[in-house]
């Protein structure tokens, strides 16, 4: 199944201002590093669309400038840290390359 930049979109609210075109070159990308890590056959599209997803939310995250820190009325928090490790996309994507790719990283094993 192709995926298209509908799949893509789903019902997630942030991923409904980019155009099909901003989508369409991220699944480009996607698709390459899908095939590059490995994963069954059965998680092409399903992982296509996380690894795209994780594209679109690094652009979502960045419009906001990429925020470190921030304080309001003498509350302040720092390190965000939003697109390392609170991406659900890339979170889960990798998820399933850690249980059922390769990583891009094939090698040959022999025994004498």
């Amino acid at each position: 199944m192709a995926v298209s930049a509908s799949d893509v979109k789903g019902s997630i609210g942030i991923f409904q201002n980019f155009t099909d075109d901003e989508i369409n070159n991220h699944l480009i990308s996607a698709e390459q590093q899908v095939s590059n890590d490995g994963l069954p056959d059965s998680m092409i599209s399903a992982d296509t669309i996380q690894y795209t997803r994780h594209l679109l939310y690094v652009d979502w995250a960045m419009s906001y400038g990429g925020i470190q820190s921030a304080s309001t009325l003498g509350n302040s928090q720092t390190n965000f840290n939003l697109l390392m490790s609170n991406d659900p996309y890339l979170l889960q994507y990798n998820a399933d390359v850690a249980n059922f790719g390769n990583g891009g990283n094939m090698g040959a094993v022999w025994t004498e």
